[in-house]
């Protein structure tokens, strides 16, 4: 497997004589997204900081930032042309974008999608903070193309499921954005990945199976569904299928595809989580028992039994050996 080492790149204004803020913005920003006017909307000037990186034809970020406008301007859009639809998740705070006549307002948890190829208007609230996601127009098309993108779409996760997929593009996104340096997956599938995932939020491709054609983001949400929920004693395959959006024997053939069960990953999740609550005084309860409750082993011998198979050690024997 092929995994890239993660390249990337930030851009600070914290540093920066405030009068001299936006103008280092729009030139850093040129130089590793897109080109734009910015104008400053709070007495202290521009507060900003990105952090950018591509992986294969995407380009994603994450932006922190206080009140600004950024504008494409015609004049911007013919000088610097972009093939790209852009996508904005709100983590924190309140955004806008201004575009073809249209305005679309997101606040935080919302999702903004709209086209990079024509002038547009953007504007955040005060300790705003947003993901970006920069998908070359073509790409979008093939893989998502499904709404009307003649003006900015506004997109709302309502339903339990819809939540759950897109807390699980925002855990991709910063886990890239802020994780290790070497990427768990090859940039092809990783760029499946968030195009599966995006495409789960959108809604399906006219004329495609959904259900095939989001493998990738139907296993990514049913990972991180496991993460979620690992401590109830419950949790199965139908459990995680019906929240998933997919049949259970479906969700079967996902995992076995990585030489997986569903149990086995289950599994695995609780005893990490285990581990981690035995090794690290500060999230250790009372007991060995209580932390096998807290993961969701219904019984005190099974949990001491799988657990020795997996670290060669009982549950007991682990502080006083990873202490020392």
């Amino acid at each position: 497997m092929n995994a890239p080492i993660l390249q990337r790149c930030s851009i600070d204004t914290a540093t920066i004589n405030p009068d001299r803020r936006a103008r280092y913005w729009e030139d850093q920003c040129r130089d590793a997204m897109f080109s734009f006017r910015c104008s400053p909307h709070a007495d202290e000037g521009l507060r900003a900081r990105q952090t950018c990186l591509d992986i294969g034809p995407l380009r994603i970020a994450l932006t922190c930032a206080n009140e600004h406008v950024i504008e494409r301007t015609p004049d911007l859009v013919r000088a610097f042309p972009r093939e790209s639809m852009f996508v904005n998740l709100i983590l924190t705070g309140e955004a806008f974008v201004y575009q073809r006549g249209h305005c679309a307002k997101m606040h935080a948890g919302e999702m903004l999608v709209y086209d990079a190829r024509h002038p547009y208007l953007f504007g955040g609230a005060r300790d705003f903070a947003l993901l970006h996601i920069d998908i070359p127009a073509q790409l979008f098309q093939t893989q998502l193309a499904r709404i009307d993108t003649t003006q900015p779409i506004h997109v709302a996760a309502t339903h339990s499921t819809h939540l759950l997929y897109q807390r699980t593009l925002i855990r991709l996104l910063l886990n890239l954005l802020n994780g290790p340096e070497r990427a768990e997956w090859p940039a092809a599938v990783l760029t499946q990945q968030v195009c599966d995932l995006l495409g789960s939020l959108l809604g399906p491709v006219e004329g495609r199976g959904a259900m095939s054609a989001l493998s990738a983001g139907h296993l990514l949400a049913a990972k991180q569904y496991i993460e979620e929920h690992y401590a109830d004693e419950g949790l199965d395959a139908e459990q995680i299928a019906v929240t998933v959006g997919v049949s259970a024997r479906h969700l079967r053939r996902l995992f076995a595809a990585q030489e997986l069960s569903v149990g086995d990953f289950v599994l695995a999740c609780r005893l990490d989580h285990a581990h981690h609550m035995l090794t690290d005084p500060r999230e250790r309860p009372g007991t060995v028992a209580e932390v096998a409750y807290r993961c969701g082993f219904a019984s005190h011998a099974h949990f001491s039994r799988v657990f020795k198979q997996r670290f060669g050690l009982t549950p007991t024997e682990v502080p006083s050996t990873s202490r020392h």
